[in-house]
């Protein structure tokens, strides 16, 4: 009788233990991935840190694809389907309002803890309609370098460069250079009275176009074109680089992405804001954010759980922004506070310092097509005509008649 029970008990428990062999995965089961897609800079640094953010996905591989450049990503991922997309991309804050009409990114639920520890207006600039799509990653912006061996400090007025430069032009490319084509033109832009809107108690009006104002007319004639009416070269914005790492230019308007090419040089440089017309005033640059956005395709993998885990545990705490800032070859001003305090890099405190004549990237307005054109294509276009040698005032006011259609437009809402 004894025997005739052990056996029952033995048979049971056999089957028991081959239920559960089916039913639990053994260590060597593969792993969910978790897909993120990210840009050449960023990309290579999550990838150095992969095994640091499978620690905060317990039971999750992590898998990262880094695009040959920002243009390269973002038409990847125009083209993304549920088979072929990621999980989690990198991108600018205007993946918040375009990623939220498509349904191709996911809103999260940020705690008040979380949102307290991010720099104020940097989830307010990933919100739409309320819902917060995506974790402040780094600050999109640029601040003005200057070669040390041409002005030994800060030049106080917009003035001041343009003299300089006219007075070395024979041994000079240009006087300012733009390395962020026209994105990265708003400080001149603004600082000769141009740009997009007017601003009314520090809020853009949206109603008031400044891109043809008369203040801008009257500089652009001065500083801009020569006595044939086309470019002096005091201002570039396309493709001079190259000339202010051979020490021909002595200011640049760079983000911290162009740096390490600007140390690989002997140019000494120091960091600064560009100045405005009178001392103390000061072009202002355009400022966004980056951000990591959860995908829409995270679900059709069925590792939306993890993904959204990742975004808070690695992407949203103090150590994981440290680390993946200090993994990139170039660091960026951080948009976590306590992050940024701690962050010892003279470019990205440079940046973050200049940062503080930045005003806020309004992608929704700059991107408006309704007038036909965006707002860097109008700009760009605008200042190519003038450089050619076309009327200024005409081009100008031509250039306005398009803004305040794609302006209008987006004061919508």
């Amino acid at each position: 009788m004894n025997k005739k029970r052990i056996g029952v008990v033995g048979v049971i428990a056999a089957a028991a233990l081959a239920v559960s062999a089916l039913a639990v995965p053994s260590a060597f089961a593969a792993k969910k991935s978790i897909i993120i897609w990210a840009d050449e800079t960023r990309g290579p640094a999550l990838e150095k840190l992969v095994k640091d953010m499978e620690k905060t996905v317990p039971g999750y591989a992590v898998s990262v694809k880094s695009y040959a450049s920002y243009d390269a990503l973002g038409a990847a991922w125009d083209k993304a389907t549920a088979a072929t997309g990621p999980d989690i991309i990198l991108r600018d804050g205007a993946l918040a309002i375009s990623g939220a009409k498509s349904g191709k990114i996911q809103s999260l639920v940020v705690s008040s803890a979380t949102r307290q520890a991010f720099s104020k207006g940097s989830f307010e600039a990933l919100t739409v309609k309320g819902r917060v799509y995506g974790i402040p990653t780094d600050a999109d912006t640029t601040g003005m370098i200057y070669n040390t061996a041409m002005f030994p400090t800060a030049p106080k007025t917009i003035g001041e460069i343009y003299d300089y430069y006219i007075k070395n032009k024979s041994t000079l490319t240009n006087g300012i250079c733009s390395f962020n084509g026209v994105w990265g033109a708003q400080p001149v832009l603004t600082a000769l009275g141009g740009g997009a809107w007017a601003y009314k108690n520090g809020k853009a009006d949206l109603n008031t176009v400044v891109f043809n104002s008369s203040a801008f007319k009257t500089n652009a004639a001065k500083y801009l074109v020569g006595s044939d009416g086309k470019t002096n070269g005091f201002f570039s914005y396309d493709g001079c680089d190259t000339a202010f790492k051979a020490g021909k230019t002595p200011i640049a308007l760079v983000g911290s992405w162009n740096m390490s090419g600007i140390e690989a040089t002997s140019v000494k440089f120091a960091w600064g804001s560009l100045p405005g017309m009178t001392a103390g005033t000061f072009g202002n640059q355009w400022a966004g954010f980056a951000a990591a956005y959860l995908t829409s395709y995270a679900t059709d993998h069925g590792v939306k759980s993890g993904a959204n885990q990742l975004l808070n545990a690695f992407f949203s705490s103090e150590a994981g922004q440290l680390a993946f800032n200090e993994a990139q070859k170039s660091q960026r001003p951080l948009a976590h506070i306590s992050a940024a305090a701690k962050t010892k890099d003279k470019n990205a405190q440079g940046i973050g310092a200049s940062s503080a004549n930045a005003v806020k990237q309004l992608s929704a307005a700059l991107d408006d097509k309704t007038g036909g054109a965006s707002w860097y294509d109008v700009a760009g276009d605008a200042l190519k005509d003038i450089f050619a040698g076309k009327d200024i005032n005409t081009t100008l006011d031509k250039a306005a008649v398009v803004l305040s259609k794609n302006f209008a437009n987006a004061a919508k809402g």
